[in-house]
Formats: C-alpha cells, structure tokens, sequence
C-alpha cells in the first residue's frame, strides 16, 4: 500500500494565494481598493457578470439544496444575483457583503420589487460574528479574499446547520484554450482544489461537482488579444509562440464587424454538503 504524504493544507492556501510574500499588492490585500473596484462596478455588475443567468443548471442545483421554505446566509451576496430569486423559494435570507456599493444595488432591488424578506449586513466573512439560525449558508464567487480559509470554511459549517453550498468559476483566463493547445503556462488560481481538500480534512465530507457554460468576449482589433496575451503568459513566453498564438487566435475566433468575437468554455465548481 501507497502512503500519502501529508500536506499542511493551510501553508499551501497561503503560498498558492500570495498571502506569504512580503510585498502583497493588489484589491485583493487592500480594503480601499476593493471597495473601489466594486463602487465603479456595481450599477453593471449583474448586466456583465451573472451566474444564475448564464450557467445552465446552476439555479436549479442551488434551489433543489437548499429546498424551500428555508433560511439562507447568502455570503457575499453582492448586488443580488442570487438572493432575488430566492426570496421566492427561501423563508428569510440574511445578505452579507464587504461591498456598501453592491448592498446599495441590492437594497434599490428589494424596494423595486416590494421584497421583505432579505435583511442586508455590511461586513467580511472573517468579521461577522452575529448570532443567526441559518438553515445553509451560499457563497458564490465570495470567498477569494480569504487569508485563512479553513476558519472560514468552519464558519461556513457552523453558521448553516443543514448544509451549505460554495460556487466557485475556476479562475483561468479567456484565451486558456489556446494556451493549452500549445502547452503554455498561463496564470491561473487553485483554490478550488484545495477547499474541498480542506473540507475533507476537517472530516466534512463535502460533494464536488463541475457545470459548464459560455462567456464571450469581443476585442476590438488583434493587438487588443494580443496584449492580454502578453498578460496572461508573460512577455518572454507570449515572444517564443507569438506566430502560432496569432494563428490559433484569428481561426477560432469569428470576425465581425465590431471586431473578434472569442467564444471562451468556462467551468463552475460546486462543492455543498448536507448534514
């Protein structure tokens, strides 16, 4: 029999998501930068950006676990994607986000649509310490800021006493295929290998399972692709196989009158766990 190597999950969350350099930059570790990304989105974030739109399946998936008549922490709520349409099906929902921007949006919703029965609550997941009897606790997309993850994977357990569901797209560029064509390293992340790690370890016996769907993108010109090539790759790398990218680049993508219209395969995790 093959022994396993243990593997301190929590130095590698913390390698794999930069919180162990000594210069950390980015919205990421910087609270007034984070907040001023999401001021200048939130008015189009559910117009760009929508998973309960865009992912076939993902919502019935979500209204099927957490079953009806229920109450939901929705943690990193944002501007509501997800909690209007369960308003519906759940019995309260409690709306956490870092964001004022996002719960403003969230907030003019629930007016529009005469909903009662979403309380909202400004605050980091790490931060939040009120008491409420949440029957699961959804987190889409909301938990990439997180330093130390598996206290805030425990919390998530704790807080949903039936269960929670955590949804994460796997973050890859647009253009990954083309990379991977031509077997290039790119900048990708891989926290969502190590939450359910994480999940396990802690003896969580947490479901995993992946969902598909499309996203498309127009660049207004070849130069406009290649420079997020270039950032995506790196420069040295994006030099070696300029030639063959622009080639694999100009026939997948479809020419138009706006430009190339790159059609990129995303993937969505969802892990959730029912007690």
């Amino acid at each position: 029999m093959y022994l396993l190597k243990k593997i301190n999950l929590d130095d590698a969350w913390q390698k794999e998501q930069g919180w162990n350099e000594e210069r950390k930059s980015g919205r990421k570790f910087d609270d007034r930068k984070e907040l001023e990304f999401w001021e200048k989105l939130a008015p189009h974030y559910s117009e760009q950006f929508n998973l309960y739109r865009d992912v076939p399946g993902l919502k019935e998936k979500i209204f099927s676990l957490v079953g009806e008549n229920s109450s939901v922490l929705d943690l990193g709520c944002g501007s509501g994607n997800f909690t209007i349409p369960l308003t519906s099906h759940c019995r309260e929902i409690l709306a956490l986000d870092f964001s004022p921007a996002m719960l403003d949006q969230l907030t003019l919703k629930l007016r529009e649509k005469d909903i009662s029965n979403v309380r909202t609550v400004c605050s980091k997941w790490e931060d939040f310490s009120e008491p409420w009897d949440a029957d699961y606790v959804l987190a889409v997309n909301s938990l990439y800021r997180v330093c130390y993850m598996r206290e805030a994977l425990k919390k998530i357990a704790l807080y949903g006493r039936k269960g929670f569901v955590i949804v994460r797209t796997l973050l890859k560029p647009l253009m990954y295929s083309i990379y991977e064509d031509l077997g290039l390293n790119y900048k990708r992340n891989n926290d969502y290998m190590l939450m359910p790690l994480m999940l396990w370890d802690m003896g969580i016996h947490a479901n995993v399972e992946f969902m598909e769907y499309n996203r498309d993108k127009t660049y207004d010109t070849w130069k406009t692709a290649e420079a997020e090539m270039i950032r995506d790759l790196g420069e040295l790398s994006y030099m070696n196989f300029n030639n063959q990218l622009e080639e694999k680049f100009l026939h997948t993508a479809e020419k138009g009158e706006n430009g190339y219209l790159y059609h990129s395969r995303r993937v969505v995790q969802v892990v959730w766990y029912k007690s």
